[in-house]
C-alpha cells in the first residue's frame, strides 16, 4: 500500500544526506519557504541580461484568481527550496519539486552574475540528482533556453539527454533535458532513440519477442 510518510521520510533524508553540506569553501545551502526562494531567484535573474517576460500583466484580476484556484486543488508536493549563501549574503537560488509520474522537476537554478561559472552550478548538480534518487524518484527532468551553455554542458556531460523542445511566452525557445534514474527506464528511453538495449528489454519482457 502506498505511503505517503515513507516518501515524505525518504525525501528528508536525501536532503540531510545531499543538501546540507557547504557547496563550496564559505558557500552554504540553507532550505527556506517556496515563496522565499521564489522571491529570491526572481531578483537574482533581474540582473540576467536576458530578462523573461512578466506574464502576469496579460492577466485580469479575475484570471489571476482563477489561475490561483486552480493551483490550490492540487496537494502540496515535496520540493527543494534552497538560498545558496556566501557569508550570509545571497549568491544563488535553487528550487526543484515533485512532479507527477515519479519525475522530479528542476525548476529554477541561478546564480549571481559574478560568481557565474565558478563551479557551483557543476557542484550543485550531482547533489540535486543524488537527493531525487535517494527520495525515489525514476527521473529528473528540466527546460533551459538553448543559449545557457553553463547549465546544458554540465547537464549533458552528467548523462542528461535532449528530449524535446518548446517555444514558451515567457522565455522563448526552450530546451527540455530528462535524466531517468531507474536503469531499466534508461534502457527503455535508450531503445526509443537507436534501438540499443533490445534483447536486454525482450529478455525482461518489457518488449515483445521479435
Amino acid at each position: 500500500m502506498a505511503n505517503a510518510d515513507d516518501a515524505r521520510a525518504r525525501f528528508a533524508v536525501g536532503i540531510a544526506q545531499h543538501l546540507t553540506a557547504p557547496l563550496a569553501a564559505g558557500v552554504t545551502l540553507r532550505h527556506v519557504t517556496r515563496n522565499e526562494v521564489r522571491a529570491a531567484a526572481e531578483s537574482l535573474f533581474r540582473a540576467d541580461a536576458r530578462p523573461a517576460a512578466r506574464l502576469d500583466a496579460l492577466y485580469s484580476v479575475e484570471q489571476g484568481a482563477q489561475l490561483a484556484d486552480l493551483a490550490a486543488v492540487q496537494s502540496e508536493p515535496l520540493m527543494h527550496c534552497i538560498m545558496i549563501e556566501r557569508e550570509g549574503e545571497l549568491i544563488g537560488a535553487y528550487w526543484g519539486q515533485q512532479h507527477p509520474g515519479g519525475r522530479y522537476y528542476m525548476i529554477n537554478s541561478v546564480f549571481r552574475p559574478d560568481v557565474r561559472r565558478k563551479g557551483l552550478y557543476r557542484a550543485l548538480l550531482p547533489r540535486v540528482v543524488a537527493a531525487a534518487a535517494a527520495a525515489g524518484f525514476s527521473e529528473v527532468y528540466s527546460r533551459h533556453r538553448v543559449d545557457n551553455n553553463a547549465v546544458l554542458v554540465p547537464k549533458l556531460e552528467a548523462g542528461f539527454v535532449i528530449c524535446g523542445f518548446e517555444i514558451e511566452p515567457r522565455f522563448g525557445l526552450l530546451v527540455h533535458l530528462r535524466r531517468y534514474l531507474i536503469e531499466g527506464l534508461d534502457h527503455a528511453f535508450h531503445y526509443r532513440i537507436d534501438g540499443t538495449y533490445a534483447a536486454e528489454l525482450r529478455d525482461k519482457n518489457v518488449l515483445p519477442s521479435a
